[in-house]
């Protein structure tokens, strides 16, 4: 089964379970991200247009959920428009949007916690004990469903994570670098989505294969990758074989372990391939312009450049945030898409969440 299929699929087993629960209104699975602690909504199913999308939490921030994270068990909520405590900006949203039950379960992978599945009706006391045994042999589909496709990404992000520790060997960035950017590249794609309609599974891919964008690094020489000053014209185009030697390392793992199906790997490859294309077109390796460059690599190309006048190098020191983005304002609609550029601008502590987040040891923060 194709990743782009993955919602049609829980479409149809939310129909399935609708045919005999038909105020069972919504089915929804939130992805959680150890890194950043943060809870993103991924797929769902819900009756009519009452969808929640692009929407993002810390798990510690939501206690509820925190607690069934803890212990593995799920929860039932016979009423959702409970008298007093505290209500979660995710509870305020499904009495809004007219839900009155929920049931919700951990999902787990290799003893890892994958994300949360969430059944929501528009009766209260709706989920009975016969429900709910029946709900967990769906349950356990689902989980397989988005744990199967998942595993090939960690398959691939281990394999191409073992060329890049070797990469990070000869080079000045970091492992830091490279989180940050997947990042700053999600920020950006959250930010555009309600704007340009991005699925939530399309945000979470960029966030999966931004990190990878320079891993052809592995196939520059020595005296240009490790040369601290500019490079001559001459070096500069060795340099630029980094973008098909990181074409070529992706395929060839694909096709060693088999990974042809991998979900959207299409966007790994225009990243690779286009983050340092010019929006006006002199960019390179072909000289695409405007909308031709895809959208995940206009993007990784505004999180790359932010993440590398932010961070010191042995040749630098830290740029603020402030003037960072100011140079990228400054090449927007020449280097950048001004539309990916946009959303730093307003936003500044939350970069440096990220920033702060996955800050290396023994390096400064930027200053202001």
């Amino acid at each position: 089964m194709s990743w782009d299929r993955l919602g049609e699929r829980i479409v149809q087993l939310h129909d399935d379970l609708r045919t005999y629960w038909p105020h069972l209104s919504r089915l929804a699975v939130a992805i959680y991200d150890p890194e950043t602690d943060r809870l993103n909504t991924f797929v769902n199913s819900t009756d009519g247009d009452r969808q929640l999308r692009n929407y993002s939490a810390r798990l510690t921030d939501v206690p509820s959920l925190k607690q069934l994270a803890d212990t593995g068990k799920p929860r039932i909520k016979q009423q959702l428009n409970t008298p007093g405590g505290e209500m979660s900006p995710h509870t305020r949203w499904l009495l809004d949007a007219g839900f009155a039950s929920s049931y919700t379960v951990p999902l787990y992978g290799n003893q890892n916690l994958v994300g949360f599945l969430f059944f929501d009706a528009d009766r209260t006391n709706y989920f009975t004990e016969a429900m709910v045994r029946y709900l967990a042999v769906y349950t356990e589909l689902i989980s397989a469903i988005i744990t199967n496709q998942l595993a090939p990404i960690y398959i691939l992000r281990g394999a191409l994570n073992t060329v890049r520790h070797l990469t990070l060997q000869r080079d000045s960035e970091t492992a830091g670098h490279i989180q940050r950017v997947g990042h700053y590249a999600q920020f950006i794609a959250f930010k555009l989505a309600p704007r340009l309609n991005l699925s939530d599974e399309y945000i979470e891919f960029v966030l999966q294969y931004a990190p990878m964008h320079d891993i052809g690094k592995i196939g520059v020489p020595d005296h240009v990758l490790l040369k601290r000053g500019e490079l001559s014209r001459e070096e500069f185009e060795v340099a630029k074989i980094h973008v098909q030697c990181g074409m070529d390392i992706v395929d060839s793992i694909v096709q060693e372990f088999e990974l042809g199906d991998l979900a959207h790997i299409d966007i790994l490859r225009n990243i690779i391939a286009t983050h340092h294309e010019w929006f006006d077109g002199g960019g390179y390796p072909i000289g695409l312009a405007g909308d031709a460059i895809p959208l995940e690599g206009r993007i990784t190309a505004v999180a790359d450049v932010l993440d590398a006048l932010t961070t010191r190098r042995s040749y630098k020191e830290a740029w603020s945030f402030e003037d960072a983005i100011a140079y990228l304002q400054a090449r927007a609609g020449k280097m950048f898409d001004p539309l990916c550029v946009a959303p730093l601008i307003d936003h500044i502590e939350q970069l440096k969440e990220i920033h702060d987040c996955f800050k290396e040891g023994g390096e400064p923060p930027p200053t202001s």
